[in-house]
């Protein structure tokens, strides 16, 4: 994927939903894409409210007319805000399928983390990390309001086949950001290998060889994945990954994560990969998640 030519935003009108829909705005406007505004009305809300009122078809349809006139202005205002004209959409259906088949017509899916503590809700599967689960397209989950263009983006690799796309994806969404690629290694059984007699120095130089190998293949990654004129930077850390590139993302203020979905394992499939899941959980800037 070279460009972004569509993008939808999923809105339900909450604030993070609003913040969603003006990060959308922005990245379509600096990549002249068409942004699709998509409410989805809950089909079993809906069979729900009929029950409730004794199938009166005049409070059905004023909900309907209520989400129209609510979604237009909600464009106008974004409208107003960025210069961005976006498509309005409301439909009524099972709200993870119709917004899943909007992803899938499109190169980026953008939607807001619920709640004042996000992830918390997403650790509990609410709309958000059910969608992450499933959908095969770039999804960006917006936890801040816009303050404009992306300026500090992180890429976690561990070289499997989610770490090019990522990379890639970031230098679309990011093209003017400065982007730092990192790489978090641990040395496997240390404790034991200290208890079977390894010495400080044979760890260290062990160290010393993932760092060279990982610099190296980070370089290569950039050179495949991003535009010479990219800035970026190569970051090699020692620990477990989650919490290093948190701790990046707070030292370098970073605006945005770009992470691949999962990561070696085959075993989560239809899962996030768990350090996937740690960072949407306790980070607290945007996160981007990148299928293969």
């Amino acid at each position: 994927m070279n460009t972004l030519a569509s993008i939808v935003a999923a809105i339900d009108f909450s604030e993070q939903a609003r913040s969603a829909a003006e990060r959308a705005a922005l990245i379509a406007q600096e990549q002249r894409a068409t942004l699709r505004l998509l409410h989805v009305v809950s089909s079993s809300s809906l069979d729900d409210l009929r029950n409730l009122v004794r199938g009166s078809a005049a409070v059905e349809e004023s909900v309907l007319d209520e989400a129209h006139a609510t979604l237009r202005e909600a464009a106008d205002a974004l409208r107003n805000k960025t210069g961005v004209t976006a498509q309005k959409e409301v439909v009524t259906g099972q709200v993870i399928a119709v917004i899943r088949a909007a992803a899938e017509e499109a190169d980026l899916l953008v939607l807001g983390a619920r709640g004042t503590n996000p992830l918390r809700d997403l650790v509990l599967g609410t709309t958000a990390e059910r969608l992450l689960r499933i959908c095969r397209r770039p999804a960006l989950v917006v936890k801040r309001a816009p303050e404009g263009a992306y300026g500090r983006v992180i890429v976690p690799v561990d070289f499997s086949s989610y770490s090019a796309p990522a990379l890639a994806m970031a230098g679309l969404v990011a093209p003017h950001a400065r982007i730092s690629i990192l790489h978090a290694f641990r040395v496997p059984f240390e404790a034991r290998l200290r208890i079977a007699g390894a010495t400080d120095d044979a760890i260290r130089r062990y160290c010393d060889e993932q760092r060279q190998d990982a610099v190296e293949r980070l370089d290569r990654l950039i050179t495949e994945c991003l535009p010479r004129a990219q800035r970026a930077a190569c970051i090699v850390e020692q620990g477990d990954p989650s919490p290093v590139i948190l701790a990046q993302a707070q030292t370098q203020a970073a605006d945005l994560i770009v992470i691949g979905k999962q990561g070696q394992s085959r075993a989560e499939e239809l899962l996030l990969g768990s350090v996937t899941r740690h960072v949407l959980t306790g980070s607290t800037c945007d996160v981007l998640v990148v299928s293969p």
